[in-house]
């Protein structure tokens, strides 16, 4: 049984996961030839596997490879989006896309615009809280009339 917080949850981890994606149009597009483009610097020192200049802890860590099971989860999160109606579908694009990126809470000012709106932040987290609740519904197989406000 996924609660509210439940499917917020994995649907910011679904984003997260997306978001590690590899970009394999950017990365053919960086491929110049066969041939590094590294030469050593005597005065910089060796050159460092990850990229860094020096030593290896100037550079940040690569998010681990993702497996099947994140793969599959965040599939069937973004497939619970299906059954929403496209401009709800783009309010919790928004929302979660904020949580995401690690704010506590949605800055639904902000989102306004996005919107094509210039006010009823109020109603937007509304908007967003009978969106995922439906989701809630359905992907616990009840009624998905119950508990949703239609007003």
């Amino acid at each position: 049984m996924l609660g509210f917080d439940d499917v917020e949850d994995r649907l910011v981890e679904a984003l997260r996961t997306c978001q590690r994606y590899a970009d394999r149009e950017r990365g053919w597009q960086r491929i110049r030839s066969a041939w590094p483009e590294i030469s050593r610097d005597v005065f910089a020192g060796d050159y460092d596997a990850r990229g860094g200049e020096g030593t290896s802890s100037d550079v940040a860590l690569r998010s681990a490879a993702m497996t099947r099971q994140d793969v599959a989860e965040m599939e069937e999160a973004f497939g619970w989006l299906d059954a929403i109606d496209p401009a709800d579908r783009k309010l919790i694009g928004l929302a979660i896309g904020q949580l995401a990126r690690g704010r506590r809470e949605v800055p639904w000012v902000k989102l306004l615009p996005a919107m094509d709106l210039e006010r009823g932040s109020e109603g937007l987290r509304m908007r967003y809280g009978r969106a995922i609740t439906s989701i809630c519904n359905r992907v616990n197989g009840g009624n998905p009339q119950r508990n949703v406000s239609t007003g």
